[in-house]
């Protein structure tokens, strides 16, 4: 109920911009692909430490993820072949987020380094897996959205961890010098996609099981 009332107000954000860009001719897979090249352009303000404006571009990639389905609808431009292009781009940007954590993390002077890298290996292995099954479930005719760590938790959890640690260096240098705040972060994100991956293959399992 909370994320369906979340989707309804970022809607009423992102309606008047989505009929601008349906006005202009831009077309779903053009933000789409914007959307990737945010990213992108986030890993690597990750990578070389720039954490808050890393987040706020994340912040604005989740904007036009929600924007490309929105301008299809509006444009009668919905097709099979977008939302499959949509689904492997969402997945290349959050690889993209994690390899810019990867560097950060891996670069700071910090014994927690290693739980840090770890840790974002186990996060991208639960995500996957996330996509994966409901992708598997769906092709053999089961509607699988069950869990608590589907894609609007993941980034937006990400990001607020991204957001908390950069904010942290200018008040806790500690906090900052050992990367403990994204740490935390990767842990609970780590618990909530394999729990989330175990979820749904209980739940398809028992589907295809009646």
């Amino acid at each position: 109920m909370f994320k369906d009332d979340l989707r309804s107000s970022i809607d009423g954000v992102v309606l008047p911009m989505t009929r601008a860009i349906s006005w202009l001719g831009i077309t779903p897979n053009m933000v789409t692909f914007a959307n990737f090249g945010v990213n992108l352009v986030a890993a690597f303000f990750l990578a070389k430490g720039y954490l808050i404006w890393a987040g706020i571009l994340i912040l604005f990639a989740g904007v036009l993820d929600h924007m490309d389905g929105a301008v299809a609808r509006i444009t009668n431009q919905s097709r099979p072949s977008g939302a499959l292009l949509d689904s492997v781009v969402d997945r290349y940007s959050e690889i993209a987020v994690f390899f810019g954590l990867l560097i950060y993390l891996s670069h700071l002077n910090s014994s927690y380094s290693v739980y840090g890298v770890c840790l974002i290996f186990l996060s991208i292995s639960g995500s996957v897996l996330v996509s994966y099954i409901r992708a598997r479930a769906e092709g053999l005719g089961i509607e699988c959205k069950v869990g608590i760590m589907q894609r609007l938790e993941r980034v937006g959890l990400i990001t607020i961890g991204i957001l908390a640690q950069g904010i942290s260096q200018s008040f806790y240098e500690k906090l900052q010098s050992d990367g403990l705040i994204l740490i935390g972060v990767l842990f609970v994100l780590t618990i909530g996609t394999h729990l989330t991956a175990a979820h749904r293959l209980i739940f398809s399992y028992r589907q295809l099981n009646l």
